[in-house]
């Protein structure tokens, strides 16, 4: 990793000549307006760009947690970028903070850092702006950042009642800038400069759950609910039908769909599982609802293709098989059911003992209850609550 300073960096990035001749998308343009004006303030930025998930961001776990409240932001801007290091990095991991005290409590699964800047916005996407991008990434995951790899967050949650048990979730980080408008690789667009984000899509369903059945309790006893968010997404299964719906309605851009859906192959044999988790309705019937395909790989943080000056995607970039199977395959050579979909289990009382089902579970690599670990041992946490 480069010893430059954010602002060094913010410095060297060439402006796209592409860019001024074509200019953005009508509703990119329009939130870029209202992102650049003198004096807009972070919640006002914060709408803004909520706004904007709402309506375009094709990723229906966005769409939902924009619409319920389920986001906590991040907004940096271009005075931010051109001051130190470590007053980025602080409010950075400020924000980080707030989003796992509120994850914590079930009121928020998704986590998005947005660098406002037209700078970046109108600048060439190329090496400059790649070196720019795993800067600022790593002042989010303290960390040095390659292109093409995964990294991981993590986010909690507590249930209410005796045990309080705390359940712990992986989830991916993704990149997403304004250079992606009109390009192959649309689908990772986003107003305003340079993003990154992160949503924990098992525990959205379980806070969702929760949530539910809070409220119900409360309404039961008579007791006004202050708890967390409900969302549409209760289940990983239900969860399974939202991915598929968001790789469907992938932007029909000017290389064609970035990422697709596959037909189901001819020999259930081929599949890890022989049955879909859920009744998927009549335009997914026939759908791979284990695999997918995508020219960039969508778990990949800084995917090095998006780094390229090129509006139609090179010939050269062959697909990725990708993967739904987290969400719904329960095997101990799929540990990604576990540390993203149902989470691990980090808490539980002194003197808990394990149920017989629990115990006989636990026999197995990675079932649902996970590993068991000392709660203080989770340091992001733990500075959260303040323990």
């Amino acid at each position: 990793m480069n010893g430059r300073s954010v602002s060094e960096l913010l410095g060297e990035l060439h402006p796209d000549p592409w860019r001024s001749d074509v200019g953005f998308a009508p509703e990119i343009a329009q939130a870029n307006t209202q992102l650049f004006k003198p004096g807009i303030t972070e919640v006002e930025a914060s709408q803004v760009l909520n706004d904007w998930l709402q309506k375009y961001q094709p990723c229906l776990f966005g769409r939902i947690g924009a619409k319920s409240g389920l986001i906590t932001y991040c907004i940096l801007t271009e005075t931010d970028l051109k001051g130190s290091d470590e007053a980025i990095q602080n409010k950075i991991q400020n924000a980080r903070t707030l989003w796992t005290r509120e994850g914590f409590a079930g009121r928020k699964s998704g986590f998005v850092i947005l660098a406002i800047s037209p700078t970046i916005a109108l600048g060439l996407p190329d090496e400059r702006m790649k070196l720019l991008a795993q800067k600022f990434c790593s002042l989010y995951l303290l960390e040095p950042i390659d292109t093409d790899q995964i990294y991981l967050d993590e986010t909690f949650l507590e249930i209410p009642g005796n045990s309080r048990a705390t359940w712990r979730w992986h989830a991916g980080v993704n990149y997403f800038c304004a250079q992606g408008d009109r390009r192959w690789w649309q689908d990772h667009r986003v107003p305003g400069g340079m993003a990154f984000s992160v949503n924990s899509v098992g525990h959205m369903a379980k806070s969702g759950r929760l949530a539910t059945a809070m409220k119900d309790l409360n309404t039961a006893v008579g007791v006004p609910f202050v708890g967390g968010k409900e969302s549409k997404i209760e289940s990983l299964p239900t969860a399974l039908e939202f991915a598929m719906r968001t790789i469907a309605i992938a932007s029909d851009a000017i290389s064609g769909k970035a990422t697709e859906l596959m037909p189901l192959p001819t020999d259930p044999a081929e599949l890890p599982v022989p049955k879909c988790p859920i009744d998927l309705p009549v335009i997914l019937k026939d759908k791979n609802f284990c695999h997918y395909r995508g020219y960039y790989h969508t778990d990949y943080t800084l995917p090095s293709e998006y780094f390229l000056p090129a509006v139609k995607r090179p010939e050269w970039i062959n697909p990725h098989r990708l993967d739904f199977t987290y969400l719904f395959v329960n095997q101990p050579d799929n540990p990604d059911f576990t540390t993203m979909g149902t989470g691990r289990r980090v808490r539980r009382i002194d003197g808990f003992v394990p149920s017989v089902s629990e115990k006989r579970d636990g026999a197995k690599s990675t079932k649902a209850f996970g590993e068991v670990v000392s709660f203080v041992n989770c340091e992001r946490l733990t500075k959260a609550l303040g323990i």
